[in-house]
C-alpha cells in the first residue's frame, strides 16, 4: 500500500465548497485525490487537517519540525510513504501521479 498524506491548514472541511465563495483550488485538488484513488487500488490518500488531525502532525517529526520552523503558512505539505514531495502548494494530478507511479514501479 502506498500512502499519500496531505497535511493541510486548519479549515472546516477539505471540499472547498463551504462558505459563500467556493475555493476552486480545493475543489480541483479534491478531484485530483478522487482520480488518484480511482486509478490506483494500492494507493491510500489521507488528508490531515491541522484543525482536526493534530496527532498526524505530532506523529510525523519532519512535518512537525517544518511547521514549527515556518509556521502554518508552509502548508499544505504532501508526503508519499512519509517522504515529503511538496510544500506550500497543492500538487496537480500529474505531479502526484508521477511520485506514486515511481513507488509502484519500486514495489513491483
Amino acid at each position: 500500500m502506498i500512502e499519500v498524506t496531505v497535511f493541510e491548514e486548519a479549515m472546516c472541511c477539505t471540499t472547498g465548497v463551504c462558505g459563500p465563495d467556493p475555493d476552486e483550488e480545493l475543489v480541483r485538488f479534491t478531484r485530483t485525490v478522487d482520480r488518484l484513488e480511482e486509478e490506483y487500488e494500492a494507493v491510500e490518500v489521507r488528508r490531515a487537517s491541522l484543525a482536526h488531525d493534530t496527532d498526524a502532525f505530532l506523529n510525523h517529526q519532519a512535518i512537525y519540525d517544518t511547521v514549527q520552523e515556518n509556521g502554518p503558512e508552509v502548508l499544505p505539505i504532501t508526503t508519499v510513504d512519509d517522504e515529503v514531495i511538496a510544500e506550500g502548494e497543492y500538487l496537480d494530478y500529474d505531479r502526484i501521479e508521477s511520485a506514486v507511479s515511481q513507488r509502484v514501479a519500486q514495489e513491483a
